[in-house]
């Protein structure tokens, strides 16, 4: 009833330089440079949580908890970084 076609299209869309992979890389740039003031913010929280008026403070729940927002938000500006959304720099697979 139905013919099925036979032809079979390339799974991967390309966009043009002017197109859909300007918004991503903007996108990328955005999101980058609150990645970067969440470090620096988590960079502060790790000082202030350690550096308490008694000296250098460790085992405590603000040092526990700042530490882990500054290995997160560093883990993912290094994804960032190294990621295309839309895969625009990266060459199209034959």
């Amino acid at each position: 009833m139905f013919k099925k076609s036979s032809k079979k299209k390339a799974a991967a869309a390309t966009f043009s330089i002017g197109g859909m992979c300007q918004y991503c890389s903007v996108t990328t740039i955005v999101l980058g440079i609150i990645t970067v003031v969440a470090v620096i913010a988590a960079l502060v929280g790790v000082y202030k949580a350690h550096f308490l008026s008694a000296g250098l403070t460790f085992g405590t729940l603000n040092g526990s908890a700042s530490l882990i927002a500054l290995a997160l938000t560093a883990s993912l500006l290094k994804k960032l970084t190294k990621a295309c959304p839309c895969q625009c720099a990266l060459p199209s697979k034959k």
